[in-house]
């Protein structure tokens, strides 16, 4: 029997499942270049990846509009089953996609400081503001106003109801639209499910704290830390679907509700991340070291006066409350969450009637109401505060001495002693004094976080004669935003809380007296006696956001299949395919926010939070025509050559144009190649136009911080640091942050223009009918992204300007009195959005699978898929490097070069069924050990390398009467640590968390579920 070639048939399909019976196998990677099987032969192969266009009749593949069911794709396409969500246990789906190895966490559960509670998603490590997320064929709406890249929000997505995601990775802009740089995930939902189904899930962490080298470290600095084995984590959901048909079979309506809880994870919960790993001093030494910050409890104080050989500037206070001279340090990390405590629910419905062949209307409506809480350390008194005056009477006698010490009063330009004046006439002097001191009374700062998402699709689509359909929809999408910030320090409350007089026995805060604050109480600091209740009560202080992202598309295309009218080459059967069509979309984002936020005020936000607003339309027009050029011939199996333009024109840039080319040839049956250029766009979005300005966290450096040894401060000259704004006066007296956090002036910019990006892609797929049941491709890509939208990085910025001088840069970098970039929100470097260098990754994907039914031993199934990253490069404003291979404070997160994933499954004749998993990362190495200028420089031999990193995973299933399914299983089932490394190594700016990158590494240890399905 001849065969077509069905479209879609060379999907790169990572799909796992099929441990249980009646579901496909596992981890598949198949060229599903087959229709119903015709023989015995073609029984094995696994059934085509097929996609049905939101109202479940016609075929379309994600990466192009054509529906055309006997063509292949040129595109490679990765596919991961509603199985392989059910077989991982898996509540989050960013964590099952994230798995993949083209996949790499950004936001995720993991993530706290600084994190937006969203989950989001990236391909080929390019960021996941270039990955463009689609839903049964169409955009999913912005994540929230606050995240800077405002992409989608996948909590939104109702797993109940997943058939399948695909993964293109390869740019797609000329098919859907801006974003789709590093390539398209779409969720395909089963919009024909018929019947009723309800899944409950369960699972927690389980992890073993038996390291005698972790514990001894937070030992040895007498902080606290556990032992033995631990239990939390724990995850509970249930989603209920139904679907049913209309009595005169041209209708169907689905219905799904779900309900998700999480439980936090605590860092200090885990031995490796009971306290902050600093590296040793000149990094000698045999082990990391538990360091802190230095806003700390006792307080810290830091006095303006520091000239070399002088007397100590940094003081704090002993156990018995006694100024002297030292810092000490808080531990951050045992508030600070692994997994933060979530709840979600979801609902919706999707429907569709077809009232005749030329009128089939559908809709869908999806809604999401998500809670997350991001816990980090205490808040406090960051520096906040930069004076004292010298008649406190909370201060010692010591303490006035030395505070208040002639060097360092607060003096006019001659250098003499300002005199201030008290209420009653009465004179006094201020000193200055930075105070650290950590709120560790009031507990941990909480970012409440809540999304409630709508989206709403309708639309009608038909066919106007044969050969000739549409499709036509509206669609409105929005994600509301309320954040609520509890425990946080106010700096005008404490400010006027610190400056007290009267006496020791009757202090009063001097805006009592004046009059100009009736409600203040006195701050006692400067003891060993925990804030009173009152204080706290006062200086306490809760911000508060709301926004909201709102999209709206209309879109509308034709389809036209010339094989209905004779419209062929004359040596192919198959008829040239078309689609044109129109795309009208807005974009649009509000940010309002407390006064508490807008002037800066809350202590620990390290910086001020402004209010944003702003909106974008774009007008597009676009085609794609598909032309199989040969089918059926000797050599030429199939030749098809795909081409496709779009062209968009946006309110804010202007016009761009992106288009593809692709051809696809199959000299035989068994033997297929592809390949294809891509020319993709992203124009910015409105974070990255209209986000006002303001200083912030950001990097994770100052290479002239620290004590000069030799006549060097970490290796650099007095020449060389003056270039980054050290005056010769400071050098050796700049005193690091022990966190490792710097600051940075952030924000918009609205002369960016789109970025560019060219994807070349080339392939082969074999699958021997002389061996059914097995597959296997390769493919190679190559993507390269000009005018990058966003920011040079504070640190390529300090670490350029070290090294080569460039005024550009170096007039980026602005210096504290005290020469800090960190202690005073006057020190950071202007960091803002730039169309700035290019990124480029190149690589390889490989997969294989085999399949093997039997009729009585059931179904066998290996499984592979791996990635190896060749190159990973960033070019910036003469900065040039490559990161494939690589972590730290410019790479960022751990890009392993060779990922993989390999999948043993087993599916018996009665039902039972197990899988086991393999999933591997390769060795990576500290940026600072490489010898590319850029990246080099001092680094500690316990962070220079990651060693190859392999997780082991094991499920089981029972299908029971058809109808009842039970799933156990345990990811890491071996319980494996997480890599360490320091917060050098490993900062909050690139995603570390707790010592590690805990959306690479599994982090929490071993996570054991078991659910449980009624189909009915």
């Amino acid at each position: 029997m001849k065969k077509r070639i069905m479209r879609g048939g060379l999907l790169t399909t990572t799909v796992i499942a099929g441990v249980f019976a009646g579901m496909p196998a596992f981890a598949q990677t198949v060229d599903a270049a087959q229709t119903a099987p015709a023989d015995a032969a073609d029984a094995a192969a696994p059934a085509p990846a097929q996609a049905n266009s939101g109202n479940g009749t016609d075929i379309v593949v994600t990466g192009s509009r054509i529906s055309n069911p006997n063509l292949t794709s040129a595109s490679p396409i990765s596919v991961v089953t509603a199985q392989d969500i059910q077989v991982r246990g898996a509540s989050r789906i960013e964590d099952v996609l994230n798995t993949l190895p083209q996949s790499f966490a950004t936001q995720t559960s993991s993530v706290s400081n600084g994190s937006t509670g969203t989950a989001t998603l990236n391909l080929r490590n390019l960021g996941d503001q270039r990955t463009l997320v689609l839903v049964n064929g169409r955009r999913l709406m912005p994540g929230d106003p606050v995240s800077k890249s405002s992409a989608a929000d996948v909590n939104v997505i109702p797993q109940a109801l997943i058939k399948r995601v695909d993964m293109l990775t390869g740019g797609a802009s000329s098919v859907y639209g801006s974003d789709a740089v590093a390539g398209v995930v779409n969720f395909i939902l089963d919009t024909d499910y018929q019947g009723l189904s309800l899944t409950s899930s369960y699972g927690l962490y389980n992890h073993n704290n038996d390291s005698a080298r972790f514990q001894g470290l937070a030992r040895a600095k007498g902080y606290p830390y556990p032992s033995g084995n631990v239990t939390d984590g724990q995850q509970f959901d249930v989603n209920l679907k139904v679907g049913t048909g209309t009595s005169d079979g041209k209708g169907h309506i689905v219905g799904y509700m779900g309900y998700r809880e999480i439980q936090a994870i605590l860092q200090g919960r885990r031995d490796y991340s009971a306290c902050s790993l600093n590296v040793p001093a000149g990094n000698a030494g045999p082990d990391y070291r538990c360091g802190g910050s230095a806003t700390s409890a006792p307080a810290n104080f830091t006095l303006g006066d520091a000239i070399q050989g002088g007397p100590p500037t940094n003081y704090t206070l002993d156990s018995s409350g006694q100024l002297v001279p030292g810092q000490s340090l808080y531990n951050a990390n045992p508030l600070n969450y692994y997994q933060r405590p979530d709840k979600r629910f979801t609902a919706g419905f999707m429907a569709h009637y077809d009232v005749s062949d030329a009128f089939k209307p559908y809709a869908e409506f999806n809604f999401m109401d998500d809670r997350t809480v991001a816990q980090i350390a205490p808040s406090g008194d960051f520096n906040n505060t930069q004076t004292l005056n010298c008649n406190n009477p909370l201060l010692s006698a010591l303490q006035v001495a030395t505070f208040c010490r002639a060097s360092n009063l607060l003096s006019d330009a001659n250098g003499n002693p300002i005199a201030f004046t008290n209420p009653d006439g009465s004179s006094y002097n201020k000193a200055n004094v930075l105070i650290a001191r950590r709120n560790v009374e009031g507990g941990g700062r909480q970012a409440d976080i809540t999304h409630t998402s709508y989206r709403f699709v309708a639309g009608v689509r038909g066919d106007l004669d044969r050969g000739i359909s549409y499709d036509a929809y509206g669609q409105y999408g929005t994600t509301k935003y309320n954040l609520i910030y509890r425990n946080e320090f106010s700096v005008s409350k404490a400010s006027r809380a610190l400056d007290v007089i009267g006496t020791a026995a009757n202090p009063v805060c001097r805006s009592v007296v004046d009059g100009s604050d009736p409600n203040c109480v006195p701050l006692n600091i400067f003891g060993n006696n925990p804030i009173t209740a009152a204080a706290l009560n006062y200086v306490q202080q809760s911000g508060f956001q709301q926004g909201q992202t709102k999209e709206t598309v209309v879109s509308g295309s034709v389809n036209f299949r010339g094989g209905e009218y004779g419209v062929q080459t004359p040596w192919s059967e198959q008829g040239i395919g078309l689609s044109i069509g129109a795309e009208y979309r807005k974009e649009q984002l509000s940010l309002e926010v407390d006064q508490s936020f807008r002037t800066g005020d809350l202590a620990g936000q390290g910086g001020p939070t402004l209010p944003n607003s702003g909106q974008y339309d774009v007008k597009e027009l676009f085609g794609e025509i598909q032309v199989p050029l040969v089918t059926d011939r000797p050599f030429f199996h199939e030749l098809t050559l795909e081409g496709g333009y779009r062209y968009s024109d946006y309110s804010t840039s202007g016009s761009v144009s992106s288009y593809k080319g692709q051809l696809t040839w199959a000299p035989v049956r068994d033997l297929i190649f592809r390949g294809g250029y891509n020319r993709a766009v992203r124009a910015p979005n409105i974070q990255e136009l209209f986000v006002a300005q303001s200083v912030q966290n950001d990097g994770a450096t100052d290479p002239c911080a620290g004590a000069a040894v030799n006549g060097l401060v970490n290796g650099n000259t007095a020449a060389q640091c003056a270039r980054i704004g050290v005056p010769a006066s400071r050098f050796g007296l700049i005193a690091p942050n022990p966190s490792e956090q710097y600051n940075g002036l952030l924000g918009g910019n609205t002369k960016l223009s789109p970025e560019t990006a060219d994807t070349f892609t080339v392939g082969a797929v074999i699958q021997p009918s002389f061996l059914p049941g097995f597959n296997a491709t390769v493919d190679l890509f190559s993507i390269k992204v000009k005018d990058i939208i966003g920011v040079i990085g504070s640190d390529t910025i300090l670490s350029q300007c070290l090294q080569t001088g460039n005024p550009t840069l170096c007039s980026a970098i602005h210096r504290d009195g005290n020469g800090s970039l960190w202690q005073t929100p006057q020190g950071y470097v202007a960091n803002t959005n730039v169309n700035a260098g290019t990124l480029k990754t190149r690589g390889i994907d490989v997969s294989a699978n085999y399949t093997l039914r039997t009729s009585t031993a059931g179904t066998f199934s290996a499984n592979f898929a791996g990635t190896y990253v060749d190159e990973l490069t960033s070019s910036k404003v003469g900065a040039e490097f490559d990161c494939a291979g690589l972590y730290g404070a410019q790479c960022g997160f751990p890009q392993s070069k060779w990922r993989h994933r390999a999948v043993l499954s087993w599916t018996g004749m009665s039902g039972i069924g197990i899988s086991g998993t393999w999933r591997h990362l390769s060795a990576t190495r500290f940026e600072r050990t490489v010898a590319d200028k850029d990246l080099a420089g001092a680094f500690y031999a316990r962070d220079a390398r990651v060693p190859a990193q392999d997780y082991f995973d094991l499920a089981v299933s029972a299908r029971i009467e058809g109808k009842y399914t039970l799933r156990i299983g345990a990811n890491n089932l071996l319980d494996k640590s997480p890599p360490i490394l320091s917060s050098t190594a490993a900062p909050i700016g690139s995603l570390g968390n707790g010592n590690t990158y805990p959306g690479i590494y599994d982090a929490n240890g071993r996570y054991i579920f078991t659910s449980f399905t009624i189909d009915l």
